[in-house]
């Protein structure tokens, strides 16, 4: 048999673990219990406490995920790993959650504002972000702006746009080039902390996120970016919460099983 290395086995959450035994001698076994309990002698004396955790802790999302592990519904153990991955993406919770209901509200005020020259395409203005990143970055010119409009135009099916949709893409494009290449007085206040580590944190986030995105900072992510200790990064981004630039949606989950980074807003 094919080489099975359990991806879950050490997972904090035991409910998780014993799923994915139970997957593995369901799907992988057939069913065969001596096979999978030979196979993976080492576990003998934990999966049992696995078991014992399940049966008094599970809940309703677990059990549905198990009755389609044990109908057939999941034909690899690519498709019980989707389902797990699902059911372990971080939820949006408090401030998070009303952000994300804020920004649903600005979709459905859009669609009132531009009626039939709204336009309900997230991938092109996430890559229209990026395009203004590049202009504020080369210099806002207005050659540079109409060449990267174009580009930016004819990658996302130019011919099925309006006159209406496009004007609705320049404005769009051209207030988050004003928002980059924007000095105002937060940036000033983090200038005048006179922190090498501070003002580099606010570069690189200022950097890739225009005022307004919210963006998920996880810690070891800040530290290699920015060239600093992990036990750096949260007095820094507190500080930079005190100092207005930044506002923190939710709080991120510690531990290499993990999937919550910390959620912030650009506010300056």
């Amino acid at each position: 048999m094919t080489d099975i290395k359990p991806r879950l086995f050490d997972h904090p959450d035991l409910c998780i673990r014993f799923m994915e035994w139970h997957a593995i001698k369901s799907i992988v076994f057939k069913g065969k219990h001596k096979d999978h309990y030979d196979y993976f002698d080492a576990y003998s004396q934990r999966w049992p406490f696995w078991s014992d955790h399940y049966q008094d802790h599970s809940k309703k999302n677990h059990k549905q995920i198990m009755v389609h592990v044990g109908n057939g519904t999941y034909q690899s153990m690519d498709d019980f790993y989707c389902a797990i991955n699902k059911l372990l993406k971080p939820r949006k919770l408090g401030k998070a959650l009303k952000d994300a209901k804020r920004r649903t509200a600005q979709a459905a005020y859009q669609l009132e504002k531009f009626g039939e020259d709204f336009i309900d395409n997230p991938e092109l203005f996430k890559d229209a972000r990026q395009v203004a990143k590049y202009i504020a970055d080369m210099g806002k010119t207005d050659e540079v702006f109409f060449d990267q409009l174009t580009q930016l135009v004819f990658r996302h099916y130019a011919d099925e746009l309006t006159d209406g949709q496009i004007k609705t893409i320049w404005a769009f494009l051209d207030a988050q080039v004003e928002k980059h290449l924007r000095l105002d007085r937060v940036e000033a206040a983090i200038l005048d902390e006179d922190n090498k580590n501070l003002y580099f944190m606010w570069g690189k986030i200022k950097r890739e996120y225009p005022k307004g995105d919210t963006f998920a900072w996880a810690t070891a992510k800040a530290a290699k970016i920015c060239h600093c200790s992990r036990q750096d990064v949260k007095p820094i981004m507190k500080k930079l919460e005190k100092l207005g630039a930044i506002k923190l949606l939710q709080t991120g989950k510690r531990g290499a099983h993990s999937s919550l980074a910390a959620l912030y807003v650009r506010e300056a």
